[in-house]
């Protein structure tokens, strides 16, 4: 009879740390296994770079509201699950606390999640479960490709927004609103 082999050894977040210290990109940890994702696409900066002007307006009148660009979150240490989400919006403690922070243990308030490649877009309910599970109060997932936005901020049940919607920051971005189509365009200042 052929010997047992032993398990993977999980990761933690100490190891996923380190491999970002040295470079690495693109992995996140889930349940102790290292996953890495497909770089993002053209079409996920396009979603970002065109929140991020919205939301650079919106900082500026809420004292302690800020947002982090592809800042791992710790979900969970035991065992370690670090998430990476395109956007991650704090509102309270010292602002851009966690700007300088290789890796965040602390709950943003929103998470916006980009599902642009495949592996993106595989098991984004789990992806949404565990950041609701973690105490983060709002997730919103923007699909490039079928030009929606779900938004999910319990107890209300989820819901989607078509291009010809309004997408509203709800209780945690108040005073937000861009309208969903905005979101799949080439920014105006990019295109040639």
């Amino acid at each position: 009879m052929p010997p047992l082999s032993e398990p993977d050894p999980k990761l933690t977040v100490e190891q996923y740390e380190d491999r970002l210290a040295e470079g690495d990109r693109w992995i996140e940890i889930v349940a102790g296994r290292l996953v890495r994702l497909d770089p993002p696409d053209e079409q996920h900066g396009d979603v970002v770079r065109n929140l991020s002007r919205p939301l650079a307006n919106l900082v500026k009148t809420l004292p302690t509201t800020y947002a982090c660009f592809e800042l791992p979150l710790v979900l969970s240490r035991d065992p370690a699950t670090v998430r990476c989400p395109a956007i991650s919006c704090f509102d309270s403690g010292d602002r851009f606390a966690e700007s300088d922070h290789l890796v965040s243990e602390n709950r943003p308030a929103l998470v916006i999640e980009v599902a642009s490649t495949n592996d993106r877009r595989e098991g984004m309910s789990e992806r949404v479960k565990g950041y609701l599970n973690a105490g983060i109060r709002c997730v919103w997932v923007i699909d490039p490709v079928t030009r929606h936005v779900h938004q999910f901020e319990p107890p209300a049940p989820g819901r989607m927004l078509k291009e010809t919607q309004m997408l509203s920051g709800g209780s945690v971005l108040p005073g937000f609103q861009l309208l969903v189509a905005d979101l799949f365009q080439r920014p105006k200042w990019d295109r040639s």
